[in-house]
């Protein structure tokens, strides 16, 4: 009677511990969640390049640009925005890209960094996304390093391969 005893409770306990799940949290600790970027992507030409949110203004429509003389080439000129005023830096000069005309989807992207700001002229502003910092790589060694200074990884997203601009690197041409 008492080997009975004794069997019919480890059966009892055998089967608790197989009804629980084996990555049951015991301890009620949350999973870490791996550290992402969140980026605007936008298009220059044909190519897909983004910029990380929290250094986004914000995003206007390109209105009326006035040419600004002796201003380096990359400086498309400066807009008013809301009373202040705002250059406006041309990516694709930078990047050796070929200009195209403005059309309806063509945005300036405020950004800004400190007390410096500017605006990018892009093509188009496509989405916004998040981006696992893992999933970041080093810039391509076949970039020209005038360009690629202004490089700080890639990614790829939909099977775009995406650039991320550095900012201050922009910001700092533009001192």
């Amino acid at each position: 009677m008492k080997n009975e005893f004794l069997s019919r409770g480890m059966e009892e306990r055998s089967e608790t511990i197989k009804d629980m799940t084996p990555y049951e949290d015991l301890y009620g600790k949350e999973e870490l969640k791996e550290e992402a970027l969140q980026l605007i992507v936008f298009r220059l030409a044909r190519e897909w390049y983004g910029v990380e949110i929290t250094k986004v203004k914000e995003i206007i429509k390109t209105g009326k640009i006035t040419y600004l003389p002796s201003s380096p080439e990359f400086i498309v000129g400066i807009v008013n925005l809301r009373g202040n005023i705002l250059s406006v830096t041309d990516l694709k000069t930078i990047f050796s890209l070929p200009y195209e005309e403005s059309t309806e989807k063509t945005r300036i992207i405020v950004i800004k960094s400190g007390v410096l700001e500017t605006g990018l002229l892009v093509d188009e502003v496509v989405e916004s996304i998040e981006v696992p910092v893992s999933k970041i790589e080093p810039v391509l060694l076949s970039i020209p390093e005038e360009e690629g200074i202004y490089i700080e990884g890639q990614c790829k997203v939909d099977n775009k391969l995406v650039a991320l601009i550095s900012v201050e690197k922009v910001l700092e041409k533009k001192a």
